[in-house]
């Protein structure tokens, strides 16, 4: 490994690649060191998984960034009837489907059932409409895009101390002063929503300020980062969401400190889990206030039932006469 720039370098290559990733110093912070090791290239077991969101959009990123569909395998239920009663499958959910996209998996591709692949393509059409749209309101962007305009998947190496960083760019632009991450949701792609369940759980502003650094070791710029996130369900919706400089600022913090913390580890081979010992945690400011809350109204509710009892106590009495 050196440190540099390569284009379409296969993606098993760039996961089993010995350096660190913004995947790993997010778990760092955000979980524990123990739990980045297990992730990581020192692990000796460790294993890829895939899942139908995964695999969507390895699809769709293929599709749309490289204008491929050499790595997709269209595995057609109608080809693999039940041997016994010929009804066709619903999903992988017979032998001989089954059989099929773990034969294509053992060969480097991705399986995908021919209706989801078609959906696929449905969904990176809208996204092209979508990115010519933007040639009037954000031209840097649909630049970008353009053949001569940027670069696709191309992985970066370069050195962090002893070791190696590395990332992946989805686009580009060929002057390394912008950078565009595609993200395919199953949920909304407005961005105030996208963003508080990507952005800030996800910890996508983590991997924005990994990245940029990885660009400005190597090339000398700070670029600027966006998500183009698009839904998976028609129509497809997309919008473009921009990572501000508040949050920039705390994605380098913790980018510092994965980095220490990793590399500390790794020099006295020690990974620690979660603290031996009982952790006594505050609830959430939110979850006593809405008790509180809770609380004022019951009082409120029942001084106007205690009121009205009394009233009616008393003009029962009357009607007794044992009130004058």
């Amino acid at each position: 490994m050196k440190a540099g720039i390569e284009y379409f370098l296969p993606m098993k290559d760039y996961i089993a690649a010995e350096a660190i990733n913004a995947g790993l110093l997010r778990t760092i912070v955000d979980q524990c060191p123990a739990a980045a090791w297990h992730q990581s290239w020192l692990n000796p077991a460790r294993v890829n998984s895939y899942t139908a969101a995964t695999d969507t959009g390895t699809i769709a990123h293929g599709i749309l960034l490289e204008g491929s569909i050499e790595s997709v395998v269209a595995i057609d239920p109608r080809d693999h009837p039940a041997e016994k009663t010929g009804a066709i499958p619903d999903g992988w959910t017979n032998k001989s489907i089954r059989n099929a996209r773990d034969l294509a998996r053992s060969q480097g591709k991705i399986p995908v059932l021919a209706g989801n692949f078609l959906v696929i393509q449905d969904m990176i059409a809208a996204a092209l409409r979508f990115i010519d749209s933007l040639q009037d309101s954000e031209p840097a962007i649909w630049q970008a895009f353009q053949s001569d305009g940027g670069n696709s998947e191309a992985t970066m190496f370069w050195n962090e101390g002893d070791q190696f960083g590395k990332l992946r760019v989805d686009r580009i632009s060929t002057d390394r002063k912008l950078i565009i991450d595609y993200k395919t949701t199953a949920f909304s792609a407005k961005p105030e929503k996208w963003a508080r369940t990507n952005l800030a759980s996800l910890g996508y502003y983590v991997s924005a300020a990994w990245y940029r650094r990885g660009v400005e070791a190597l090339f000398g710029t700070s670029p600027e980062y966006v998500f183009l996130a698009q839904e998976t369900s028609a129509p497809f919706l997309c919008s473009i969401v921009g990572v501000d400089a508040e949050g920039l600022d705390l994605g380098e913090r913790k980018v510092a400190k994965g980095l220490n913390v990793w590399q500390e580890c790794c020099r006295h081979n020690v990974f620690p889990a979660y603290p031996q010992r009982v952790a006594y945690v505050s609830l959430p400011p939110w979850e006593i206030n809405s008790f509180n809350e809770q609380e004022e109204v019951d009082t409120i509710e029942q001084s106007i039932i205690t009121s009205q009892a009394t009233r009616d106590f008393a003009a029962q009495q009357q009607r007794e006469g044992l009130q004058p």
